[in-house]
């Protein structure tokens, strides 16, 4: 009778066992990894500064490489209304101005990537930022100009418009370019609008 009993395996020897002991040495060793604390502070302190010391800001009519799509900042302006010559189209003002930015992008990818407009920030004086303004007014006014999730075939480019809904007061103000969207943005560059 005792030989039919079935003798039971000690748990070392079980596959689930050495599956459990694996995750939980990779965990632990992602916790300490992560919380090194052996380097000093002042390290980390001194390289932040030397990265923002090192940002280079561009200028219009730079060549700004921002990852693998290359912008160009063409002209930047001013207005407080766009003027509809459609009589279906409102025209669109703004109880402030309008920054409108013209640039061509460039997809220097192996494959397409989507471009959009949300790749821009707009930055003032006083570190506020602002999204590109998408009414669909102002959409239809632009017509093509507006880039709005356009896929790039790479090596091939695409012009377009970039409108800033902002207070009156602002007198200096810089464009953060991104170099995607979603899962494809990055650090940004920076260029120097006024």
């Amino acid at each position: 009778m005792e030989e039919n009993k079935r003798k039971k395996k000690p748990i070392f020897k079980k596959w689930w066992f050495w599956l459990i002991v694996i995750i939980l040495i990779v965990m632990v060793k992602a916790c300490s990894d992560g919380g090194d604390t052996s380097k000093p502070a002042s390290n980390t302190t001194k390289t932040n500064t030397a990265a923002k010391e090192a940002e280079k800001v561009y200028k219009i009519g730079d060549n700004i490489a921002a990852g693998k799509i290359n912008v160009i900042i063409n002209k930047c302006s001013e207005k407080s209304e766009f003027k509809s010559n459609n009589q279906f189209i409102d025209s669109v003002k703004t109880e402030g101005k309008f920054i409108v930015v013209d640039a061509k992008l460039t997809n220097n990818d192996s494959e397409a990537r989507t471009i959009d407009t949300n790749m821009f920030k707009l930055i003032d004086s006083k570190n506020r930022e602002f999204n590109v303004y998408d009414k669909v007014e102002l959409m239809t006014l632009l017509g093509d100009k507006y880039l709005f999730l356009e896929s790039v075939n790479p090596g091939m480019s695409r012009a377009g418009t970039f409108v800033f809904e902002v207070p009156k007061d602002i007198k200096s103000y810089s464009l953060k370019v991104y170099p995607g969207i979603m899962f494809e943005s990055g650090t940004p560059e920076v260029v120097k609008l006024k």
